[in-house]
């Protein structure tokens, strides 16, 4: 099994089950340290402009992440039972 049938299968488990808030708090951690840790190295890499920017791009796609995730765990998914 490669990584991305690994990525794939670890999607489809999350996804189809109603997160708990433990998860969407590791979710929310793990967004943050993901952007502390890019934005620290692309403003070591390429400076302070572009650094700013990096945050910005994966602060939405970390914030859109986390919404639907909270919604789907208020809702559930069963249409992934089918």
């Amino acid at each position: 099994m490669g990584i991305i049938d690994r990525f794939e299968d670890e999607y489809l488990a999350v996804s189809s089950e109603r997160a708990s808030v433990r998860e969407l708090l590791e979710l929310f951690v793990g967004a943050v340290l993901f952007v502390l840790g890019a934005s620290a190295l692309a403003y070591y890499l390429l400076g302070q402009r572009i650094a700013l920017w990096v945050a910005a791009a994966l602060v939405v796609v970390f914030g859109i992440t986390l919404l639907s995730q909270a919604y789907w765990a208020v809702t559930g998914r069963e249409d992934y039972d089918e």
